[in-house]
């Protein structure tokens, strides 16, 4: 059965609904998204209340398959309750990422099945876990991956 964990970034775990704001989504020549934005300091399980935005980029590597669907929509969807959860989870024993048709010269073990929530709109996306990464301004710039 599918299960919503919260990945812990650098600023803890990032929640609610004004947590992640969104300014650019991009999509490169190499499967490569980035996402680029504010996150409200507020929302954050550590370093909470010490700046009022953090700016963020998000890049998954190798992105197999992604989707989007505008929040409260996402939210009506059968199967899909938010349950007022992380903003950004990794979906385990995701049905997605099982039912996905991955060509025969591709790993299928080394892709996660990964969920953002910004403010307007829900990411599904399926990429490489051993090389997607993050860059925050914690209040000194720190990159994990995860």
């Amino acid at each position: 059965m599918e299960k919503a964990t919260a990945v812990n970034t650098c600023l803890g775990v990032l929640k609610g609904r004004d947590c992640i704001y969104l300014d650019q989504v991009k999509q490169d020549a190499l499967n490569n998204l980035t996402f680029t934005g504010d996150i409200n300091g507020h929302l954050i399980s550590q370093c909470r209340d010490e700046k009022d935005w953090f700016p963020y980029t998000l890049t998954f590597r190798q992105v197999l398959a992604y989707f989007t669907c505008e929040l409260d929509t996402y939210e009506n969807m059968a199967g899909t309750e938010y349950l007022d959860g992380s903003s950004f989870d990794l979906i385990e024993d995701s049905t997605w990422l099982k039912s996905l048709p991955v060509r025969e010269d591709f790993d299928k073990g080394i892709y996660r099945h990964y969920r953002l929530f910004t403010y307007d709109d829900v990411y599904n996306i399926i990429a490489d876990c051993r090389q997607t990464w993050c860059w925050v301004l914690c209040p000194v710039p720190f990159f994990f991956k995860f």
